[in-house]
């Protein structure tokens, strides 16, 4: 059982937000449910991390210093149309929200949210990525 256990690959999440505190909360929050996390404080860093490294699920914020969140889930999704990604926001609108939904994003999350919201939408998100896998 247990060498059974070590042939299964963790869940990986890429957290990019520019706020330390946010990007280090969630990492805490996610670590503690055991997925293994990576963090990047920039929309062009993150978007590298997610190319070098397999990655389950990306967690971005809406406004980062040099590109959008928007931007990101486009870069993102155009070289993994399955991509799951969740997005954040202390800036949200309705239209902000329909557009993400409209890029691929599979929610939008306001600032600030409890950590049973992020873990409730991570374990949807991954489930219907999981879904969607050939």
């Amino acid at each position: 059982m247990m060498a059974e256990l070590s042939r299964v690959e963790k869940t990986v999440i890429l957290v990019i937000d520019d706020e330390p505190s946010i990007a280090d909360a969630l990492k805490i929050i996610l670590e503690d449910k055991g997925y293994d996390v990576l963090v990047a404080g920039t929309g062009l860093s993150g978007v590298e991390q997610s190319r070098q490294h397999h990655v389950d699920l990306i967690i971005t914020d809406l406004q980062l210093p040099d590109i959008s969140g928007l931007d990101v889930l486009s870069a993102i999704r155009e070289r993994d149309p399955q991509s799951a990604v969740i997005m954040i926001t202390a800036h949200g609108t309705q239209e902000i929200s329909a557009e993400a939904t409209r890029r691929g994003a599979y929610t939008v999350l306001p600032k600030p949210f409890l950590p049973s919201e992020v873990l409730h939408q991570v374990a949807a998100a991954l489930s219907k990525r999981r879904s969607l896998a050939p």
